[in-house]
């Protein structure tokens, strides 16, 4: 039977990690938490890098900024945490981990929690995996026009190659921003963060920001990620903001667990 990825190193890595937890006792913050256990390893003699800042650079342009708390051996991520209200981590540090561990081509991480009244330690596996794709625009063919269908085979396009660039595991932001950059490669007008009023009674009420981008002027695109599939919220959302925009349709995409999804939708 296989043993765990990097036995032996995480077992010195949790001595470590208790060792810390049981001199200094609880309460203290992540950051002093952090310094000691870095102090430690060091002392140890173990390979450590701290607060290693490294920039996600696409066609020329920062997207984003990855630091994790801790990388060992060049081979393990430690994402330290103070949750004393939690029992559990929640998804957004599961998904934090798992994208360091992608960006810094890493395949294991640990988790740990110092609030915990005894530390909690939760292993976090990576591996670059190829993944599926699911298309569907069922809902929108009867909607295309000519011109739609050459502009959206190009966004197909655009959509395609971040995931051959990037692959999933990131979070949204970047494919957004990626998205972005892309559509600008190729000519295509793109418009971030779409203000839309609503309005009761024919007043207006209010004005609603959303993320979603509106390519073309005509083609809205809902980008998310890490996802077994898209909400139903995130298809509503998408209805009711192509009605507000007068537009005939949209993509939802999922840069998602193990697919990539896109699917057209209509406002009706």
């Amino acid at each position: 039977m296989a043993g765990l990825r990097y036995e032996a190193l995480t077992r010195e890595l949790r001595g470590a990690i208790f060792k810390v937890r049981n001199e200094l006792g609880g309460g203290w913050s992540e950051e002093i938490y952090h310094q000691a256990l870095v102090t430690l390893l060091n002392e140890r003699e173990i390979p450590t890098k701290s607060k290693t800042r490294r920039s996600f650079v696409y066609r020329g342009i920062e997207l984003h900024t990855f630091e994790p708390d801790i990388v060992v051996w060049d081979k393990i991520i430690l994402e330290l945490k103070v949750l004393p209200y939690q029992k559990d981590f929640a998804n957004g540090h599961y998904a934090q981990i798992i994208h360091y561990l992608k960006f810094f081509e890493n395949h294991l991480g640990l988790l740990v929690n110092f609030a915990a009244p005894r530390v909690k330690i939760k292993r976090v596996l990576w591996d670059t995996t190829p993944f599926e794709k699911t298309e569907s625009y069922d809902h929108i063919q009867s909607h295309l026009a000519a011109q739609d269908r050459s502009c959206l085979r190009i966004i197909r396009q655009m959509i395609l190659t971040l995931a051959k660039e990037f692959g999933l595991g990131y979070p949204e932001t970047i494919y957004r921003k990626a998205m972005a950059i892309e559509a600008a490669h190729n000519h295509i007008d793109c418009i971030c963060d779409i203000g839309l009023e609503a309005k009761w009674n024919g007043k207006t009420i209010g004005r609603h920001v959303t993320n979603q981008l509106l390519l073309q002027h005509d083609y809205l695109l809902h980008i998310r990620s890490m996802l077994d599939g898209p909400t139903t919220h995130d298809f509503i959302s998408t209805k009711t903001y192509l009605k507000n925009l007068g537009l005939r349709f949209g993509l939802v995409v999922n840069f998602g667990k193990k697919q990539l999804q896109i699917f057209g939708v209509t406002p009706d």
